[in-house]
């Protein structure tokens, strides 16, 4: 059996809520938007009605008690009535409605107007019909204000789906929900100002296009294929969720088919000599910018993402630093003999290197690196890097300080043991990791890879001479 009722969604700042009825059918849920709103305080959400006592509360419990009606024999007309078809029949069923009572409307008013509108009175039927039209834009923008929008009911009830889609990810950590908290906050502004309805038929290339055109080059965002690919991902997987959890039915199947945009970004290390030199500069700046020094030094060593260096979780046992990876959940462990520095910061610290943010710690290692290559007159020529929008290439110089952030140091940890002859095995087995993906991740420029394969021969011819000489 199926039973309907009406309820409030979780109100807004000014506590004002839509108005959505629940159908209920093989004991699972669904909604359907009712397109009104109404204060939290003026709705008996044990009966599913607004309070009598509310002058709106005629007008709005009829249309509930209507809609539900509605609905109910959609349902009883379907051999199975599973909520996607119930609501498919009901959208239908309403259009016809409106069209019906559209044309009731007009049936009426024009007779009226014919026998009414003598010659001598139309300005003055012109003149009261303006006061009307006057009033009724009034009205508007005052309801606009408290967020009632002429939307269709397919948008609000998207825009809806937007709203309860980051509770959804209860596994996900807080920074993952903020992500798309953003994302969401971002489509909804794309959708106002480029006047876009958020309907379930416009997902298409036209979109794509536009969607592409609005971040990479329209708007304040200015992003590059990296982030825009992040937005179109988080986009799909909404579309996705929406049919596979909510069943709904996505019209436009284009998403599908949405590229999900990458560009390899180029990220800048610190080299072994440079690292030398910041390490030593501790003795040089003042006392609280020591622990940025030893924040990087230590991302350095062991090549720790810095949310697991931040996170602190590890223990130390036969030799080795070992811990979970915060993001792959990976077993890495980091030979303590690799450098002394690294047992070093752990004891000063007391094995807890939670001393600031990610945010912080990439603003002043980039102030602490930008003096320390002034004073030792090197990087002072800036570095191309080369992003890209879809296909069009953009190329920008930045001194190398500016380039350098939290990320910087893994990079530097793999490169330094990959030039070190290091295995491929052994390096993924320090970081936590299984997949040579990670590793040409952080190792990637063909002269890094150059110059290991040069060592390897000049290792090579040496070996044979020196044995040849001893004979």
């Amino acid at each position: 059996m199926y039973s309907t009722k009406a309820y409030l969604q979780k109100p807004d700042k000014q506590g004002i809520g839509r108005i959505y009825i629940r159908y209920t059918y093989d004991r699972k849920t669904n909604a359907i938007s009712l397109d009104r709103k109404i204060e939290e305080y003026k709705f008996d959400s044990k009966n599913g009605l607004v309070y009598n006592k509310y002058p709106e509360a005629e007008s709005l419990n009829s249309a509930i008690r209507d809609a539900q009606k509605l609905i109910e024999q959609v349902a009883a007309s379907l051999r199975v009535p599973e909520f996607v078809q119930v609501k498919k029949g009901y959208l239908e069923r309403t259009a016809e409605l409106n069209i019906q009572k559209k044309q009731e409307r007009y049936n009426r008013i024009i007779p009226d107007l014919y026998n009414h509108f003598e010659a001598e009175e139309i300005p003055q039927q012109i003149k009261e019909y303006q006061e009307k039209i006057n009033e009724l834009l009034v009205k508007q923008r005052e309801l606009s204000k408290k967020g009632y929008k002429n939307e269709s009911v397919e948008e609000l009830e998207f825009r809806n789906y937007l709203a309860e889609y980051p509770d959804t990810f209860n596994s996900k950590s807080k920074s993952a929900k903020a992500h798309i908290k953003v994302w969401i906050k971002v489509l909804l502004e794309f959708s106002e100002k480029t006047n876009t309805q958020l309907t379930y038929n416009v997902f298409d290339y036209k979109f794509y296009d536009s969607y592409a055109k609005y971040l990479m080059y329209d708007s304040e965002h200015k992003y590059y294929n990296n982030n825009f690919g992040n937005h179109v991902k988080r986009l799909k997987a909404f579309l996705q969720w929406l049919e596979d959890d909510k069943g709904v039915t996505v019209i436009n199947k284009g998403y599908k088919k949405y590229k999900v945009l990458k560009e390899e970004i180029e990220i800048i290390y610190l080299t072994s000599e440079e690292l030398e030199l910041l390490w030593n500069y501790r003795n040089e700046v003042e006392a609280p910018f020591v622990k940025y020094i030893d924040l990087c030094v230590f991302g350095n060593l062991t090549g720790l993402r810095y949310s697991d260096i931040k996170r602190s979780y590890w223990k130390i046992e036969n030799g080795f630093l070992q811990g979970k990876t915060k993001k792959t959940k990976g077993n890495y462990q980091i030979p303590l003999k690799l450098d002394s520095r690294i047992e070093e910061i752990l004891k000063k610290y007391n094995y807890n290197l939670n001393l600031v943010s990610s945010v912080k710690f990439n603003k002043y290692i980039k102030i602490i690196c930008g003096e320390l290559f002034k004073k030792n007159e090197i990087n002072q020529i800036p570095i191309p890097i080369c992003r890209y929008k879809l296909k069009d290439e953009f190329i920008t110089y930045h001194l190398k300080h500016k380039l350098i952030a939290s990320h910087s140091s893994r990079r530097g940890f793999c490169t330094r043991l990959w030039q070190d002859g290091w295995s491929e095995r052994d390096i993924l087995l320090m970081l936590g990791s299984k997949s040579n993906d990670v590793l040409r991740k952080y190792v990637r420029n063909s002269t890094e890879d150059l110059l290991r394969k040069v060592n390897e021969k000049v290792k090579q011819k040496v070996a044979p001479n020196s044995e040849a000489q001893l004979n």
